[in-house]
C-alpha cells in the first residue's frame, strides 16, 4: 500500500517516524528509552552495583518499581568499564547475568588502582585516575543496554599449601575498600549522555558502588541539576581522598584553598535523599553509609532493614520509598 502524502495524516507520521529515528540513533545504551516520558511521568536514573549491569539492577527492582510505575519511567545505564574477572565462575549465577549476545556482562562505575598491578591492565578503561577527572574529560566505553541488584562474589585467595616457588593469588580489592579510583572520566561521559538522551531526570536510584557514583555524579555534574532526589541502596563514601573531597565542598568553595572549613561542607544541595542500609550487610557498613548522608546538606533519611546487601522487598519499605518518592516530587 502507498501513502498519499497529500493525506492529512502525513505529517504526523513523518514527525512520529522522525521520533523513532532519534531513539534508534542515540549513542547512550539504556534498557529502558521508550516513549513514556512523553505521557507525563518522572524520569529516574537508575546506577547499579559492582559486578552488575543495568539488565540485573532493574529485574531486582521490581518489587519496587510496581508500585511507581504509574508515576515514574525508569531510566537503566550500563557501567562503562568491565568487571570480568572480579568473581568465580561458579558464582556467575549470583549476578543474574547470563551468556546472551546482548548480555552486557559484569560492570563497573569505576576501578581500583590497587588491583592494577595484579591484573596487569586487563579489566576496563584505566588510563586515567579521578584526581584527573573534572580536569580532562576522556570518551569511554559507552555501555550497552542494561538493567541490577547485588554486588557479585569477589575472587577468594588461593592457598598455595606452602609452596614456595607459587605466587599466592592477592584477594582484589572491592569498591568499598579502595582509596585509589580509577576511570572516572570515562563514567561521566555515560551520565552525561544519559541525561542528553534520555533526561532531564528527577530522580536518582543507586545501588552500592552505583549509589556512591550517583552521589559524586550530583556533587560535580550540572546536567544532573534537576535531580530533586535520591535513593541510595548500600551505598559508602569512597575512601579516595579526592572523591571523598568532592562529597564535602560546595562548588563556589573549590577555588578557596585557605577555606578549610569548607571540607566538611556536603557538597550536594536541595537535593532529598533515602538512605537504606541491611543491618546483616557485609560489603559495606552501616558508618560508611552514614559517611555518605554527611554529603547531603537537606537532612538525608535512613532506613534500616534486617537483610543484607541488597534491595529490600518488604512491604514497609516499598510503602516508605513510594511515600518518600511522591510526596518529594510533588514538593
Amino acid at each position: 500500500m502507498t501513502t498519499d502524502v497529500s493525506d492529512s495524516t502525513a505529517p504526523r507520521r513523518v514527525e512520529m517516524l522522525k521520533i523513532n529515528q532519534y531513539f534508534s540513533a542515540s549513542k547512550s545504551k539504556c534498557a529502558d528509552f521508550s516513549r513514556r516520558g512523553m505521557e507525563g511521568k518522572a524520569k529516574v536514573l537508575c546506577l547499579h552495583g559492582f559486578t552488575q549491569n543495568g539488565e540485573t539492577f532493574r529485574a531486582k527492582t521490581g518489587s519496587i518499581r510496581k508500585k511507581l510505575k504509574s508515576k515514574i519511567e525508569f531510566v537503566f545505564v550500563d557501567a562503562p568499564h568491565s568487571a570480568a574477572g572480579f568473581f568465580d565462575e561458579h558464582d556467575r549465577g549470583s549476578l543474574g547475568t547470563g551468556d546472551g549476545n546482548d548480555d552486557a556482562g559484569p560492570r563497573a562505575w569505576w576501578l581500583m588502582g590497587e588491583n592494577d598491578e595484579e591484573d596487569g591492565g586487563e579489566a576496563g578503561t584505566k588510563d586515567d585516575t579521578v584526581t584527573e577527572a573534572l580536569t580532562k574529560v576522556k570518551l569511554g566505553e559507552t555501555s550497552k543496554s542494561a538493567v541490577a541488584d547485588t554486588d557479585g562474589p569477589m575472587s577468594s585467595s588461593v592457598d598455595t599449601n606452602d609452596a614456595p616457588e607459587q605466587k599466592t593469588e592477592t584477594k582484589k580489592v572491592r569498591p568499598a575498600q579502595s582509596t585509589s579510583m580509577t576511570g572516572w572520566s570515562a563514567t561521566e561521559t555515560v551520565i552525561r549522555d544519559a541525561c542528553t538522551h534520555h533526561g532531564p531526570f528527577t530522580g536518582v536510584i543507586g545501588f552500592s558502588q552505583g549509589a556512591s557514583t550517583a552521589a559524586l555524579a550530583l556533587a560535580t555534574m550540572p546536567e544532573l541539576k534537576t535531580v530533586k532526589w535520591m535513593v541510595l541502596f548500600s551505598g559508602f563514601e569512597p575512601r579516595d581522598e579526592k572523591a571523598r573531597a568532592w562529597l564535602r565542598k560546595r562548588d563556589d568553595d573549590t577555588s578557596s584553598e585557605q577555606n578549610q572549613s569548607a571540607i566538611n561542607t556536603p557538597a550536594i544541595r536541595n537535593v532529598r535523599s533515602l538512605h537504606v542500609h541491611g543491618t546483616l550487610d557485609a560489603m559495606v557498613t552501616k558508618e560508611q553509609t552514614i559517611a555518605l548522608m554527611n554529603a547531603f546538606r537537606e537532612t538525608p533519611e535512613l532506613f534500616e532493614h534486617d537483610g543484607g546487601h541488597g534491595i529490600p522487598s518488604s512491604k514497609p519499605f516499598r510503602e516508605r520509598m513510594k511515600q518518600f518518592v511522591l510526596e518529594v516530587g510533588e514538593g
